[in-house]
């Protein structure tokens, strides 16, 4: 909704311009299909006085005023959303006290939020994570309504919730543990007995995922992988330092950020076994938990193909491409990470063990390599 200054050059009399209401809200055009109709219609000229318009006006003096008038609106539509946003969470905290009493949410937050909170130096994302989890663990016990010392009593509510909420089972595990000491800190409060409510099991279990998963259908999945006969299809047609980038994915298997570090020397080196093969060996800024000498990950260069991604990673002649280009060459379903999937598969062909490639990854355990990055339809005969 803005006003807007038409020019009418055409017009003899002065002023040759109009002044324009535009409002671009469904309840403005009724009758319209489309997801943003736009209707505009002409501001009277008995009304121009209140607005600020007058007839000795120029055209630059008019858009000038509209101007001001927009930003006025926005800022009076900001302020209401403001206000309306205080309401709710005022409402929402009213009926909230009656599960979740003020006094007892005030020193919950402060011992096992805020606490958390100060652990990790700049945490933005453990503190945010965190308040989220406890924000949604808060709408769940208030959408069940039973009182903490008769949870256990009545857990197949709670795994209703999650079924028809289709929360992903992960999530729901966080928001349970969330809730639990919720209600151990609120029984202990009262001197009242708590059982946790256990973690769905069985046909509970199977339950929440499929719920899950039928609402991930049409979403966004991991990316398909970017084999080499599929990356040569565009050798002659792809940005050259794009397919360098794209080469080093897939022979490497190396995360996109870690291909990008490669352009710092500090990040990587090569050494040579005395069997004469090359190591070349990655440091991993993506793994914060270890110390730093536990985060560099070997790859032994075994093929000609490698040995090629290593002059490629000399000559830094390597960009990472647009997610947009990528999907222009090979469809909507490869991504950034479309090598490093199809990347076990690719050694695996070539008679690698996948405890080898899983370490060649980065991972830290092979379920994760086999469980995260092996194709379960795809088999190879050596």
């Amino acid at each position: 909704m803005a006003y807007y200054i038409r020019s009418l050059p055409w017009k003899k009399k002065s002023p040759q311009w109009k002044v324009q209401f535009i409002s671009y809200k469904k309840k403005d055009s009724p009758d319209s299909c489309a997801k943003k109709p736009k209707k505009e219609w002409d501001i009277p000229k008995d009304r121009w006085r209140s607005l600020g318009f007058h007839s000795g006006m120029s055209a630059d003096d008019a858009t000038s005023r509209a101007t001001q008038l927009n930003s006025q609106l926005i800022l009076k539509r900001q302020e209401e959303r403001i206000r309306k946003l205080e309401l709710d969470r005022r409402q929402e905290q009213i009926r909230n006290s009656s599960m979740i009493p003020d006094e007892f949410l005030i020193e919950f937050e402060l011992r096992f939020l805020r606490a958390r909170d100060s652990e990790t130096i700049g945490g933005k994302r453990k503190t945010t994570r965190a308040r989220s989890i406890w924000k949604a663990a808060q709408q769940m016990i208030m959408t069940v309504g039973i009182d903490p010392s008769e949870w256990f009593y009545s857990h197949y509510d709670f795994y209703d919730y999650f079924h028809q909420r289709q929360f992903s089972l992960r999530y729901a595990h966080a928001i349970l543990a969330m809730a639990n000491l919720w209600g151990f800190f609120y029984s202990r409060k009262l001197a009242r007995p708590f059982l946790a409510v256990p973690r769905p099991r069985g046909y509970e279990r199977q339950r929440i995922l499929d719920a899950y998963y039928k609402k991930t259908e049409s979403a966004r999945k991991a990316s398909a992988p970017l084999t080499p006969e599929l990356l040569a299809t565009v050798r002659d047609r792809i940005n050259q330092q794009n397919f360098n980038w794209l080469y080093l994915s897939v022979w490497l298997g190396l995360r996109p950020q870690e291909i990008d570090n490669l352009h710092d020397h500090r990040l990587w080196n090569v050494s040579t076994l005395p069997t004469g093969r090359k190591v070349l060996s990655i440091f991993q800024t993506k793994l914060v938990a270890l110390p730093p000498e536990d985060r560099w990950k070997p790859i032994p260069l075994l093929f000609e193909e490698q040995l090629f991604a290593l002059r490629i990673i000399e000559s830094e002649c390597f960009r990472r491409p647009l997610v947009r280009t990528i999907h222009g060459y090979f469809g909507p379903h490869v991504t950034l990470y479309g090598g490093r999937k199809g990347f076990s598969d690719l050694m695996i062909s070539k008679g690698q063990i996948l405890e080898n490639i899983s370490i060649w990854m980065g991972h830290t355990s092979m379920d994760r390599t086999w469980r995260s990055y092996k194709q379960k339809r795809l088999f190879h005969i050596l």
